[in-house]
């Protein structure tokens, strides 16, 4: 076997080290990264660049799945690159995996004809590579893993079962974690072994499509008791043994690794083979789409990936440092005196930052020109950048090698490619994709083909004639200017019209999107409607609040705030917090309206706190809060006049605080009252009459609109079905 090994691997155009060649064959641990994605999410960046290659956090993605692997005690990592195989060869090449010293061997196969990932692992069979156990891992995982603990556990399994094939990683995940959102599963698990008896994909949230998991009673008939979850999340972490490629092999029709492999293998009664899941609380996930990839830099700078954080400085010509309020820089940054640099920032070295701009939430490469009077917010510029004066970028992607004129205007979800021009005194609009080049063809020149998990759209090919390139040419004019240069790139998946269309256009954007599309367990879209619900977990941890109120509030309503702040604080129990607040209303002598205005305000408070910090996103902080500390409000409204009276207030303070995303925090709020049996649906309509055409809370309404018109819709199918039921 491994005479044969070496006789393919020669004529295979790899490198490698030549690292620990003295590890015998049959105790190597080897790696397969897959590369590429095939998938179009990352376009049009990836017509320029791999996906691999793209910067993450300034840090390559690959590299944080090789630290993982180096970690992991892996001897042999194998590289499947198929589209721009040559920039990852050249990369690897003079990369510190290539070195001497490097902890494992590495190798690039060339595979450009590859679509998916069974094609991938039939290569792999015919190159008679894998000589035992292997850890099959995509090439854009972030994760801080215990893979010992992992291989533990497949080792323990396959002892015990002798038709195990293969172990999966499955992170759990909070209930309205961003990352569930675009590949939902159902998984089916033995609940003493977590052996995988059924998977399922599941529609996307925004997907008319309906649903159910159908199951084969017989798969049951060895199961004392089983578990149902969708609150995993599938990192692409797998450890396989040696049978996985042949299977892949004889099952032509195996081209993706979860809804083919997975499901194929544990429902087949011939193959009779087993797949275990290993489900860890660990960091674990994947830079699947640009939504993920903005998720995934926020946890990044959150700390929340730890040990990988920036200071680790995981390559090594980087030298950053951490600062407070989660501010990291390299050496070599030169900061204006009157530039202000906000919470959650990380700049590249050698980066140039001019008087009086403004920088909060984002992250700057290296060398990069930041004029003066310029505001980022939640923005990622990428090396080489340059931005004129008085420019603002909010919420956007600036590719490497970009110019940027002054008094720009991008709005949320921009992307920029590679070395595109913006001219002075342009507006880019919102979710707008440029590159420097037109892109003629997507899959057909780049390999990443729609054949994923949760993709079905087959190769399209397009040409540009010269009528077609006149006319992208004068739109690019409109939005980069006459000294511009850059082209409008439109999604290739923007005229597919099915049920999933919405969820993957909404993938491949960067655009914060309404918040239904978050993959809940008990969203408007996806659960039956009842009154006794889930609740959130009320552990947490609270820090100071920067307060923002006006000094001239009502004695009252500073001292009812501040008992409320102290409550949550401290965690107080809901009795000792009605206590403190009943005993200040009498001394005070004040109407219970003032006591719910004080609530509300303090529990806004401490969402905004959470969402500033990025220790929660705006709709877990309000859930978490208002499931805890809205109980408070069933001491303080009592008919339907109050309960209209503290809607009325919570959609008030809401505009007045000017929260981040108010239209999700209202209706989170609502959704929390009306959950926990607080707000009743005749009351919730009543109120909703009254307001819903008020000019003054526009900006508030569009999702508490939809929320109400289901409850409707809701009550009217109830009562339809109990009609039914009587006659």
């Amino acid at each position: 076997m491994a005479g044969k090994r070496n006789k393919q691997n020669k004529g295979s155009g790899s490198l490698s080290n030549g690292k620990k060649s003295d590890v015998d064959v049959d105790d190597r641990l080897q790696a397969i990264v897959l590369t590429d994605s095939y998938e179009t999410r990352f376009m049009p960046l990836t017509s320029v660049k791999p996906r691999c290659l793209l910067p993450l956090a300034n840090i390559p993605l690959i590299e944080y799945t090789l630290e993982f692997l180096a970690k992991s005690g892996v001897d042999e990592v194998y590289l499947i690159c198929s589209s721009h195989a040559s920039q990852i060869n050249d990369y690897i090449e003079d990369s510190k995996w290539n070195s001497p010293w490097s902890p494992f061997k590495v190798s690039t196969i060339m595979s450009p004809e590859a679509r998916s990932v069974g094609e991938v692992m039939r290569d792999l069979d015919n190159r008679a590579i894998i000589t035992g156990d292997f850890v099959l891992i995509s090439g854009d995982v972030v994760t801080n893993v215990d893979f010992k603990k992992m291989l533990e556990f497949h080792k323990k399994v396959h002892a015990k079962d002798k038709d195990h094939i293969s172990t999966m990683c499955l992170s759990k995940s909070s209930q309205y974690h961003r990352t569930r959102s675009f590949e939902p599963a159902a998984f089916i698990l033995d609940k003493s072994t977590n052996r995988c008896i059924y998977y399922q994909d599941l529609p996307g949230v925004s997907s008319k499509e309906k649903t159910c998991v159908d199951i084969d009673p017989e798969l049951l008939d060895d199961v004392d008791e089983f578990v149902l979850r969708n609150d995993l999340i599938d990192c692409r972490i797998d450890i396989c043994t040696p049978h996985v490629p042949p299977t892949f092999q004889d099952n032509f029709d195996y081209q993706t690794l979860r809804s083919d492999f997975v499901k194929g293998v544990i429902s087949s009664d011939l193959l009779g083979k087993h797949i275990y899941a290993y489900i860890t609380n660990e960091y674990a996930v994947r830079v699947e789409n640009w939504q993920t990839y903005d998720t995934i830099s926020q946890d990044f700078v959150g700390r929340w990936c730890y040990p990988l954080v920036f200071e680790s400085n995981i390559q090594e010509d980087q030298t950053y440092s951490y600062e407070s309020r989660h501010i990291y820089k390299e050496q070599g940054v030169v900061l204006a005196q009157s530039c202000k640099i906000g919470r959650n920032t990380a700049i590249g070295a050698g980066t140039k930052i001019g008087e009086a701009t403004k920088i909060e939430n984002c992250i700057i490469g290296r060398n990069c020109q930041i004029g003066e009077n310029i505001s980022l917010k939640n923005s990622y510029i990428w090396d080489n950048s340059v931005i004129g004066n008085n420019t603002t970028v909010e919420h956007s992607i600036v590719a490497s090698g970009t110019k940027i004129g002054e008094n720009v205007h991008l709005e949320d979800g921009c992307i920029i490619g590679f070395d595109v021009v913006i001219d002075n005194d342009m507006k880019i609009f919102k979710g707008t994709k440029i590159s420097s080049t037109p892109v003629k063809s997507i899959q057909s020149d780049f390999f990443e083909s729609t054949l994923s998990d949760d993709s079905d759209f087959s190769d399209k090919e397009a040409t540009l004639d010269k009528e077609n390139e006149t006319v992208e040419t004068s739109i690019a004019t409109d939005l980069v200017g006459a000294k511009g240069a850059g082209y409008l790139y439109e999604s290739d998946v923007s005229d597919i019209e099915d049920d999933n269309s919405e969820t993957v256009n909404l993938a491949n954007s960067l655009s914060y999107q309404l918040e239904e599309l978050y993959l809940s367990d008990d969203s408007i879209s996806s659960t039956k409607r009842t009154k006794k619900k889930r609740t959130m977990s009320t552990n947490s941890m609270y820090t100071d609040f920067e307060e923002n109120g006006s000094e001239e509030e009502e004695d009252f309503q500073k001292e009812g705030i501040a008992t409320v702040e102290r409550a949550m604080e401290n965690n107080h129990d809901l009795d000792t917090a009605l206590l403190e607040l009943n005993t200040l209303r009498m001394s005070m002598d004040v109407t219970y309206h003032e006591v719910r205005t004080a609530t509300i305000i303090a529990i806004l408070r401490r969402v905004h706190h959470f969402v500033a910090t990025q220790t929660l996103g705006p709709k877990d902080a309000v859930t978490k809060v208002f499931g805890q500390w809205g109980l408070l409000f069933r001491r303080q409204a009592f008919d339907k006049e109050e309960y209209v009276d503290l809607m009325n207030i919570l959609m008030e303070q809401v505009v007045e605080q000017k929260l981040e995303k108010p239209d999700l925090i209202l209706f989170g709020a609502l959704n929390s009252l009306y959950d926990n049996d607080i707000l009743e649906e005749d009351i919730i309509y009543e109120w909703w009459d009254s307001v819903s055409s008020d000019p003054r809370y526009d900006e508030v309404k569009r999702l508490t609109a939809k929320w109400v018109e289901w409850l409707r819709n809701a009550d009217e199918e109830s009562s339809s079905e109990e009609d039914d039921d009587e006659e």
